[in-house]
């Protein structure tokens, strides 16, 4: 996902707008894989303020999961933003002066590519269920809660009042 600089660094004009996607089959997350029903749809404003140029976005794209809860594969559609500060990566600068989120770029050409992907990594949740109201499989037979109760009783006792169960049989 290259995008051309020139006419930007040039000062010829004073912003730029770029709509594109990103096709990609799948991205493996901490163990996770994350499938991706269609290309990912990415929108971006480039800009200049005072003498620095910043990208403002958008990333859009539809997932297939499973359920950290049932474990029922569904579909998440999620969006997530893309910003920071453009510098040229062979200028030299000292990373800790910048206090926002650098994205490089290399002569007149930016590439998104992998500032695409991290936007994607960042907007992921840490786990993926559902709906908000899934009620998980039962812990000991396995069965969906979802659909229904299950006949097991589920005795959980804090182990540290284990004790005074015995005191009232």
């Amino acid at each position: 996902m290259i995008i051309d600089l020139a006419s930007l660094l040039d000062r010829t004009i004073a912003n730029l707008h770029f709509d594109s996607t990103l096709s990609t089959k799948s991205i493996e997350v901490g163990g996770r894989e994350i499938f991706f029903n269609k290309p990912i749809e990415v929108t971006v404003d480039i800009y200049r303020a005072d003498w620095s140029i910043y990208l403002d976005g958008m990333v859009t794209y539809e997932y297939t999961e499973s359920c950290a809860r049932c474990l029922k594969e569904f579909n998440k559609e999620v969006k997530g933003n893309l910003f920071g500060r453009l510098i040229e990566k062979n200028k030299d600068f000292n990373e800790d002066d910048v206090e926002e989120d650098v994205i490089y770029y290399k002569g007149d050409t930016l590439d998104l590519t992998e500032d695409v992907i991290s936007a994607v990594v960042l907007s992921l949740p840490m786990k993926s269920i559902c709906s908000e109201d899934c009620k998980g499989l039962c812990p000991l037979c396995g069965k969906d809660l979802n659909k229904g109760k299950c006949d097991c009783v589920i005795e959980e006792i804090d182990p540290r009042l284990v004790k005074l169960k015995d005191f009232f049989e």
